[in-house]
């Protein structure tokens, strides 16, 4: 079985929504730093309507979503949006199981299955073109950017939310001494270490091997930021997760997130994370931005 048929079974069979149950980015207190510093508490939809409602008619938009799974993650910037409205959106992914499982509201819906290692986009087609958690699983990132920037409109708009980390998910030597150190200081008891997979994060333990992840897994992510800015001008970007997602991922079901005491612990991380990355002492993992595409 070749790696892309390893990526595809494993997003046909895979269970998202238990992944998701899971993952960092439902500690409210990530989500709402990220907002924040990222589009002023409107959010990214907010921020990216405004900016689109600035540069492209009212009505009739036309957007693209790219290695985008169940749609999830994009639909939001489709259906029923402030101040614009698109009638289409074109969804591109390897796995058919992943598209099969959208359900549009109010919006026509293309699904494409097809490699986005290799997808040829129309030309000047979309307002709109949305990667949330979905390129760095790609390999050519040249093509990839480059098929993006082309298939936009005049002054359209391209919105990704990704992993620029080492490949595979590895997390850097300086992340991963903050992130245990943290999670010793303020969350010393095993039972709230333990991820849902049942292994206790720590000194031994922060993260997945490589070769345990789909083969497609941020398999050429140091690439990804390079490659978007040769095709795209950011309007709007913030850089985090250097120790919010190393700590928080697997975990964020053990947060009790109700308690006082544990809502100042998990602040008090998003703000040394701050520190730590205007500080240039941790790289930041994931980026979100919003930009127009170069001449």
């Amino acid at each position: 079985m070749s790696d892309i048929e390893r990526a595809q079974h494993t997003w046909d069979t895979i269970d998202i929504d238990a992944v998701r149950s899971v993952a960092w980015l439902s500690i409210e207190a990530v989500g709402t730093d990220l907002w924040k510093e990222f589009s002023d508490g409107r959010g990214p939809v907010a921020l990216t309507m405004d900016l689109l409602a600035a540069r492209r008619p009212a009505e009739g938009l036309v957007g693209a979503a790219l290695v985008c799974g169940d749609m999830q993650s994009e639909r939001m910037f489709f259906e029923h949006t402030p101040r614009v409205t698109f009638t289409r959106v074109d969804g591109y992914d390897l796995s058919q199981a992943s598209l099969d499982r959208y359900t549009p509201d109010g919006i026509e819906w293309r699904p494409h299955q097809v490699d986005c290692n290799q997808m040829t986009l129309p030309e000047s087609e979309y307002d709109l073109v949305v990667a949330s958690h979905g390129a760095h699983h790609v390999m050519n990132l040249t093509g990839f950017f480059a098929q993006a920037r082309a298939s936009l409109q005049p002054r359209g708009l391209f919105y990704m939310y990704e992993w620029i980390g080492p490949t595979y998910l590895q997390i850097p030597k300086r992340n991963r001494f903050f992130a245990t150190l943290f999670l010793y200081a303020l969350f010393p008891k095993r039972r709230t270490r333990t991820t849902h997979m049942g292994k206790v994060k720590g000194i031994r333990y922060i993260q997945d091997k490589p070769h345990e992840f789909d083969p497609s897994e941020a398999c050429n992510s140091l690439a990804l930021y390079p490659s978007y800015t040769e095709n795209f001008t950011p309007l709007a970007e913030y850089r985090h997760g250097g120790i919010t997602y190393p700590m928080f991922e697997g975990l964020a079901q053990n947060m009790a997130q109700d308690q006082p005491r544990t809502r100042k612990r998990l602040e008090f991380v998003v703000k040394a994370e701050k520190w730590l990355t205007d500080h240039k002492w941790i790289h930041p993992l994931f980026v979100v931005a919003v930009g127009e595409r170069r001449p």
